[in-house]
């Protein structure tokens, strides 16, 4: 999604909702009584009410389209009619505005996050399988990092990456441009391998802390959360985030994940041939991001994206044959 610059984007990530104005929102809309509001993460609250279950209000950008918001919900009530399990809407019309920007309302999911073990793993592999089995035919373009695109697919999230790099180059010194430059090259590469390859149904962050298990139950299967740019998108970023979290975390998680992934999903050669750079390219998007908001330094980002190379390469071997062992 096109922007206005650097000063722009910082504008939009550290904008702050007015709490204030949120519950009286949701209870003219909604006709419920909120007991109070609790921040979750950036633009997430909880909603605690005196006559229900908890809700979840996720506030986003002004400059997020409204459809884009609806899309999310679209998303939802599909997973829903599948029986997948994920967060459901808490409303008819779970989609309204609140000072020019979009709220979506879903249901709080109770309980904790599972701990990242190959047990975890292999469950989100059985789960990102599942999905992945489906094509995501009439689903919004999806998988881009939300907090990079506001919007859209990880061609998106490249897009936004390089504009953004670009402006940085421009107002670098030549030292830090240099360096910028090399991340720019690497996020070319990682351009090819966002499009063109095969589509499904996609969650672009698929990863534990977005699984919530029963508090009371902690062997239950998880409930997958923020499914925020979901739609139809390349599965292998959505397949390649989650082996980076995996293989970062311990490389016998990406046997775990695989082992059960590859059940429902079998990998063209263009997709195993993309693997490597497709694993490094969030993590760089990512530290992208982090420049663009005053976070870390140009050095730091260069030797980071080094290191994630070498992982990469190292997650992608191993993550082949775990697929060819099945």
């Amino acid at each position: 999604m096109a922007h206005a610059g650097v000063a722009w984007f910082r504008r939009q990530v550290f904008a702050r909702t007015d709490l204030d104005q949120l519950p009286a929102q949701l209870t003219q809309r909604y006709g419920i009584e909120v007991a109070g509001v609790t921040e979750l993460d950036v633009g997430v609250y909880r909603v605690a009410r005196a006559d229900g279950p908890d809700w979840v209000a996720r506030v986003f950008p002004a400059a997020r389209p409204v459809t884009a918001a609806d899309g999310d919900a679209q998303v939802l009530r599909a997973l829903a009619a599948g029986g997948f399990p994920a967060e459901r809407c808490a409303a008819g019309s779970p989609v309204s505005v609140l000072a020019g920007q979009p709220v979506l309302v879903t249901e709080f999911v109770a309980g904790d996050r599972p701990r990242g073990n190959g047990r975890t793993y292999a469950i989100l592999g059985a789960l990102l399988g599942r999905l992945h089995a489906r094509s995501g035919e009439n689903r919004p373009p999806g998988g881009g990092w939300h907090h990079l695109a506001l919007a859209g697919t990880p061609a998106d999230e490249v897009a936004v990456a390089r504009s953004l790099l670009g402006e940085l180059r421009r107002a670098a010194g030549r030292a830090d441009a240099d360096g910028l430059a090399g991340l720019d090259e690497a996020l070319a590469a990682a351009a090819a391998t966002a499009t063109g390859l095969p589509e499904a149904f996609v969650h672009p962050d698929f990863v534990p802390v977005n699984a919530i298990t029963p508090a009371a139950d902690p062997e239950a299967h998880p409930t997958i959360v923020d499914w925020t740019n979901a739609g139809r998108g390349p599965r292998l970023w959505s397949l390649a985030f989650v082996l980076w979290a995996a293989g970062a975390r311990d490389p016998r998680l990406v046997d775990a994940f695989v082992s059960r992934y590859r059940r429902h999903v079998a990998l063209t050669d263009a997709e195993r041939a993309a693997l490597p750079v497709a694993i490094g390219a969030r993590p760089l998007t990512m530290s992208v991001w982090g420049l663009a908001v005053g976070r870390g330094s140009v050095p730091q980002a260069v030797q980071d994206h080094q290191t994630v190379t070498r992982q990469a390469q190292e997650i992608a071997s191993r993550a082949r044959r775990a697929l060819d062992a099945g």
